[in-house]
């Protein structure tokens, strides 16, 4: 993950829940962490590529001509 990107998330984080908990009437919601911060971290942690599984998926549509006909140009007959 490059440096833009740690601190990307970092500024979010910052302004969205540690200024927004700082409201009294957020203080409520953010008070038990272990329900919203944990699952999130899990799930950046496991987000490295986004969108693998979809691209795996259409990369599998692909090899089985469902996705691309293999046309040369757009209106011509698809080869066999």
């Amino acid at each position: 993950m490059s440096c833009y990107a740690i601190w990307s998330y970092l500024t979010a984080f910052w302004t969205t829940v540690v200024i927004g908990c700082t409201d009294p009437y957020n203080f409520k919601y953010c008070v038990r962490v272990d329900q919203w911060l944990f699952p999130v971290v899990g799930d950046i942690m496991r987000a490295r590529e986004p969108y693998a599984s979809e691209r795996l998926y259409l990369k599998s549509l692909e090899q089985s001509n469902a996705l691309d006909d293999h046309r040369s140009e757009p209106g011509a007959e698809a080869e066999p």
